[in-house]
Parts: C-alpha cells; structure tokens; sequence
C-alpha cells in the first residue's frame, strides 16, 4: 500500500512569532525575484547558480592530472568542507584516495612522509585569500613546492598574495578563485568542483542535479523552511544549536553546514 510521506519542520510553534512569520511571508517573493535577478546579471555569490556561470578552468587542462591515484588537499573552513562533504558522501563509488589537511597537524604531515612517496601524490592547495596561514604552514612543512612541479594545483585569487606569486615564480599550475564567492560558497565553484572532477564525478550533472533541488516542489519546502528558520534566529531566544547525525557519510555535510551557519548567521552577534 503506497503512502504519501509529509515532511514538516520540526520548529515548534510556540518559538514563532506569527506577526514576524506573516512579514517573512510577504517580504520572500520579493527577496527571490532579486536573487533570481541577480543570478545572470550580477557577479556576486550567488551567481554559482547561474547556467550563465563558467568555471575558470577547461576539462582538457586537468586531464594530465588524472593519472594520480592519491590527491591531498590542503586548505581551511570553506575552501576545503565542499569537496570533503562531496568525496566522503560518495566515497563508496570513488576509486581514488582523497586526503584532506584542513588544519595543523604534524603527525599527520609525517605519517605522509614516511609512508608514501610525495612526487607521487597530486596535491591541490586552496586558499581564496592566498595568504591563509595554516595553509601555507602545511605546504611549507610538506616540502612540495619546487620549480615546475607537475603533481600540484593551486587555487586562489588572482591578485598579490604568496600563493599566485608563488605560482608565477615557480612556473606552478594555478587556477583563479572568483573574488565575489566566498570559500563556505564555493561548492558549486572551481575549490570544490575541480577535486570532485577528479573524483570521477561528472561535474556538469552535479551542478545541474543541485539546481533541481529549487524548481518545483521544492521551492515550497525552501520557502516554509527559510521563513521559519528566519523567524527563529529573529527572536534569538536560543544561542545553541544542536546537530544529531545517524548517517555517517553525511558527517562532513554537516561540518560544512556548520560552517555555513556560523560564518552567515553568526557573525556581529546574530545567529547561533
């Protein structure tokens, strides 16, 4: 026997304010029509949804790279939580090894060395800034940078920091982060779909597959859950917020979440 399955929110109604719930509700047809707006014209971070959106690197560029079978990538917060929420929720189907140096660990750094050969490794270094101080300490510590190395990619903007420099300097293959998207927004962007490419994910479909997610039914849930979530964080009656998980792989989905949240919401006082 076939049932319909209803999701709710699980916000209880007395932590929302109707009166505040009622303006959400008038003021997001206008908020969405901007955003929409936005998308073709406007370069900012929203502009990753667009179809109009072209990746700053060509698919017959990163070809010589598939060869490695071990791909590190070193990098903080944002620029590193995509791609690692991408790899361990479809570790199942990738038949290359990912490792993820996302903070400052030297026993970690030193298992590496001894236990695998360096040149054998492609290592991918994400920075938006190019100037982010852990990233650089663990390339550093590494020992990988030299002159015309074919196993590393980097990624950052394209302006006057160590990582471009570096680059130029040292003949390295570097690929453009966009200055208007962040790196906790960088999942549909270059930081998170050049490794997921090399993961063996057809890129073009994850984009398009992603941006399904807010066309037709969907865009009733999107709006129910945004208004009320709004609401909730507009009182600021609670300054936690707790995350159960009981699906591992979705485990490093929720760090980025987590990011998301915190950096967004959280900043100036507001949010969680």
């Amino acid at each position: 026997m076939k049932k319909n399955i209803i999701y709710k929110n699980f916000i209880q109604k007395k932590y929302l304010d109707s009166k505040l719930e009622k303006k959400f509700n008038k003021d997001y047809p206008g908020i969405i029509k901007d955003i929409i707006v936005n998308l073709d014209t406007s370069k900012n971070i929203f502009h990753s949804l667009s179809k109009k959106f072209k990746l700053n690197f060509k698919i017959r560029d990163l070809r010589k790279f598939k060869k490695f079978k071990t791909v590190a990538i070193i990098g903080m917060g944002g620029s590193i939580l995509g791609s690692e929420s991408i790899y361990f929720f479809l570790k199942d189907k990738i038949k290359k090894n990912f490792l993820f140096f996302d903070d400052i660990n030297e026993n970690k750094i030193q298992k590496l060395k001894n236990e695998q050969k360096l040149n054998q490794i492609l290592f991918i270094v994400i920075s938006k800034s190019g100037n982010t101080i852990e990233t650089l300490s663990n390339i550093l510590a590494l020992k990988i940078i030299k002159k015309k190395s074919n196993n590393i990619i980097l990624i950052s903007e394209k302006n006057n920091n160590p990582l471009y420099l570096l680059s130029q300097r040292m003949k390295l293959f570097h690929i453009e982060n966009k200055k208007y998207i962040g790196g906790r927004y960088s999942v549909l962007s270059e930081a998170s779909l050049l490794p997921a490419y090399l993961m063996g994910i057809n890129i073009s479909r994850l984009r398009k597959n992603s941006l399904n997610h807010f066309k037709t039914n969907n865009k009733k849930f999107l709006k129910d859950s945004s208004i009320k979530l709004a609401n909730f964080f507009k009182k600021n009656k609670f300054k936690n917020l707790i995350f159960f998980n009981y699906v591992p792989k979705l485990d490093k989905f929720l760090y980025w979440n987590q990011q998301l949240i915190a950096e967004s919401l959280g900043k100036k006082e507001q949010g969680s």
